[in-house]
């Protein structure tokens, strides 16, 4: 099992997120993905994500981003809402893979 908690809304090429809750959302995903596959993993390889976002509101455009990234049937997930995240950040993913 491989835990990891990144900064996964940040784009590594400016260290800075960008604007807005799908684009974040957008970025954290794609970063996954790519941490995931460091690793030798992949979106299939999660039991578990927890998903923090900061304005209830926004759960639609979140939800609609991460279903596209999720394989079927998609990993057990929880997602708090109204969470103050560091540097105005809208969202936050962590996430637990089991590695093949």
């Amino acid at each position: 099992m491989c835990s990891a908690r990144v900064r996964p809304e940040i784009d590594p090429t400016t260290g800075e997120a960008p604007d807005g809750i799908e684009a974040q959302t957008e970025q954290a995903l794609t970063n996954l993905g790519a941490v995931l596959e460091a690793a030798g993993a992949s979106m299939a390889d999660l039991v578990k994500t927890t998903i923090f976002y900061s304005n209830v509101e926004d759960f639609s455009i979140l939800n609609a981003v991460y279903a596209r990234h999720m394989p079927d049937p998609p990993p057990a997930r929880s997602a708090p809402a109204n969470v103050t995240l560091p540097r105005g950040l809208l969202v936050s993913i962590d996430a637990i893979a089991v590695l093949p």
